[in-house]
């Protein structure tokens, strides 16, 4: 299967670092790869390796946060057909998600916070 490169690579990170701001406000602005951003869908099919781990570097285990986040993007397409649920309990299901996140995440993401 293959899989397509959403994320920045370190390069490109370290090279945005030393642009201008106004620069990287203008990149950033830009419509992300396939139009659709950051979804469970892109998510799930990233490399944690090499699309994500980068990105983590400064973060302790920044490896396994990246499995985790890809596995965790699989789980929403698997069990929640793409969605993130709303509801404590059907966060809990998700990989990498505990009592604690799922509460916070109930909260923020709720769907009417955003209509």
């Amino acid at each position: 299967e293959q899989t397509t490169r959403l994320l920045p690579t370190h390069q490109n990170l370290t090279e945005s670092a030393t642009q201008p701001q106004s620069q990287q406000s203008k990149q950033m602005a830009q419509t992300p790869p396939h139009g659709r951003g950051l979804t469970a869908h892109s998510l799930a099919k990233c490399i944690p390796e090499t699309d994500i781990a980068p990105l983590l570097s400064s973060v302790l285990f920044g490896n396994t946060k990246a499995d985790q986040i890809v596995r965790a993007a699989q789980d929403v397409l698997a069990k929640f057909g793409g969605k993130v649920p709303e509801s404590i309990s059907s966060l809990k299901e998700i990989t990498g998600i505990g009592p604690k996140l799922a509460e916070i995440l109930s909260i923020v993401n709720r769907r009417e916070t955003y209509s």
